[in-house]
């Protein structure tokens, strides 16, 4: 009989396919330095993000409206940021990130970092918002 604080084979081959399977996104970070502006728009403060110092950087934040949005950090120049609307472009579920990838928890399409489509059964990429930037600061909307 096996006692209490040792794993049980099955708890143990569950919890690999679980991590194998990609079931458990990574942990998304939330945007700070956020603030929705008078005209509906969204700003976002590139010191208070970490993150969008690195290329391949991201942080997700919503929008005035209330939908769920991510910017990345798509080169270093100071334009190279890429907004999108985390909504799968199949059946409208949000996506959550998984490693380098979003993914639709619904019928598991994947999306590359930037939004491009990369498996169905989604066949548009994710949908992009109209960014400016500068070297302080992102406005989405």
């Amino acid at each position: 009989m096996e006692s209490e604080n040792s794993l049980s084979r099955r708890s143990l081959l569950c919890g690999l396919a679980v991590l194998t399977l990609g079931l458990v996104p990574d942990k998304a970070l939330a945007a700070t330095g956020v603030k929705v502006l008078p005209d509906g728009k969204v700003e976002i403060r590139i010191a208070s993000n970490r993150s969008l110092k690195k290329v391949g950087g991201v942080v997700q934040f919503r929008d005035g409206t209330g939908r769920s949005l991510a910017l990345v950090r798509t080169s270093k120049a100071v334009k190279g940021f890429r907004a999108i609307n985390l909504s799968c472009t199949h059946e409208g579920t949000k996506v959550g990130l998984s490693g380098d990838k979003w993914v639709c928890p619904e019928h598991r399409a994947e999306f590359a970092i930037d939004g491009s489509v990369q498996v169905g059964p989604a066949k548009t990429n994710l949908r992009s918002v109209p960014v400016k930037a500068t070297k302080k600061r992102v406005i989405v909307g």
